[in-house]
């Protein structure tokens, strides 16, 4: 155990002491950050302030409200229309482009044009004729004698509360946030078993194309030499999102205050163009109030380490197969590869159907319930098959890892030969 120990402590602090692992670390947080950040630092990058002067020969439409980088005037209403189409950019201050609205019915708005010098956007010009529109369904109204909040009930939103019962008790659910925790969960760990995984398959592979394995071996057992790396590499990937969560709510909080007034004027904007939209987040941050984090936290952290022992011995074991060509590894790795591929569709697949034949084995096969079982507990899973998942995820470590270490204590130090898969299967059962 002390050797294990040992081992656990070289291969943890070699490799945080690495500048990979510190860059990254450090830089990873920023770069989640910046992803969140660039529709906004687009858009200011981007901006530039419109000038349009309008003229309104049909009377119907006064004003137009002005929004971010767009601003319309109604000045020179008295100059004639041809004049104004090729001298809007001269006059007074000179305007971008130039709005003619001319003499029209509002159930007819036919003729409105826009003069620019270059081609006007998709966005401005989308705006404009949305509140022309908004302001001609006004008029429309009130010339038929009609009340906008009496058509808006003729196809009224329909919006289910969600239940979720259990004998005679029930509590609120929210399929949304369900399907976005259960999706959010999965995903991570799927990435952290590739990423992880290959991490540990590579150590290996260094080691053994070094030939240091030879001087290791002799002093500790081969499974111990495994167990170590395993769980070392483990605890730096451990230690990496704790730093990351830790330096993510710090750079939030720096975010907060130094970007507060664009934030708040593309919330603005957001809201201007999807009330509905915002309403439907509003009522997703209520109902987040009710999620069990915690719960839901202790149970990804078991499915992560029980999928991260799971892979990282198979990885390990794959790992002491490399021979002098690196194809020869990837050989063997890609059905691993695959079978973690193969969870992910399958959680994409059981977050739409939670409750399925195949929902419900994939959650408890332990090659797939990493993946599978942490986007399904948000959708409500019995008890006692969670505490079956857990139960056959572990045992289905302590079998991958007995595998694994028969293959890994026979391949470490076999050199110069191409290893068959017949072979492979054979290490498995010697004595």
């Amino acid at each position: 155990m002390n050797k294990t120990l040992l081992i656990i402590q070289r291969e943890y602090i070699t490799r945080v002491r690495k500048k990979s692992f510190i860059i990254f670390t450090l830089l990873g947080p920023v770069f989640f950050l910046l992803i969140s950040l660039l529709p906004i630092l687009i858009s200011n990058a981007n901006k530039s302030d419109q000038h349009i002067l309008v003229k309104d020969d049909s009377g119907l439409i006064p004003a137009l409200p002005d929004t971010a980088g767009l601003y319309f005037t109604y000045k020179y209403q008295s100059i004639p229309v041809n004049t104004l189409k090729t001298d809007y950019s001269t006059i007074g201050e000179g305007y971008d482009a130039f709005l003619y609205i001319p003499a029209m019915q509002p159930d007819a708005p036919y003729g409105i044009e826009i003069y620019s010098n270059e081609q006007v956007s998709l966005t401005t010009k989308l705006y404009i004729e949305s509140i022309i529109a908004d302001k001609l369904e006004t008029i429309n109204l009130q010339q038929h004698d009609l009340d906008k909040n009496i058509l808006l009930k003729l196809r009224p939103k329909v919006d289910i509360d969600d239940k979720v019962t259990s004998g005679e008790s029930q509590k609120e659910g929210n399929a949304a946030i369900a399907s976005a925790f259960g999706f959010g969960m999965g995903f991570i760990i799927y990435i952290v078993l590739l990423i992880y995984g290959t991490m540990v398959m590579r150590g290996v592979m260094e080691e053994k194309s070094s030939r240091i394995i030879e001087v290791i071996i002799s002093s500790v057992k081969p499974f111990q030499l495994m167990m170590g790396k395993i769980v070392g590499i483990g605890l730096v990937g451990l230690t990496q999102f704790v730093a990351w969560g830790f330096l993510i709510t710090i750079l939030n909080i720096i975010i907060g205050v130094l970007f507060a007034g664009q934030l708040s004027d593309l919330q603005q904007v957001s809201a201007s163009g999807g009330e509905v939209e915002m309403n439907a987040i509003t009522e997703a941050m209520q109902s987040m109030q009710n999620i069990p984090i915690g719960y839901y936290l202790s149970m990804f952290i078991i499915y992560f380490l029980g999928g991260y022992f799971i892979y990282a011995s198979l990885f390990a074991a794959i790992g002491s197969l490399a021979g002098d060509e690196e194809g020869d590894v990837q050989t063997f790795a890609f059905p691993v590869t695959m079978l973690i591929l193969v969870s992910i569709f399958i959680m994409m697949a059981v977050v739409q159907q939670p409750h399925t034949p195949l929902a419900f084995w994939a959650s408890i096969i332990p090659l797939s319930s990493p993946i599978v079982m942490p986007a399904l507990i948000p959708f409500g899973v019995p008890t006692w098959q969670i505490v079956l998942s857990i139960v056959l995820l572990f045992g289905g470590f302590i079998f991958t890892t007995f595998l694994a270490g028969r293959i890994y204590r026979t391949a470490i130090l076999m050199y110069g030969k191409k290893i068959k898969v017949k072979e492979v299967f054979k290490w498995m059962f010697y004595k």
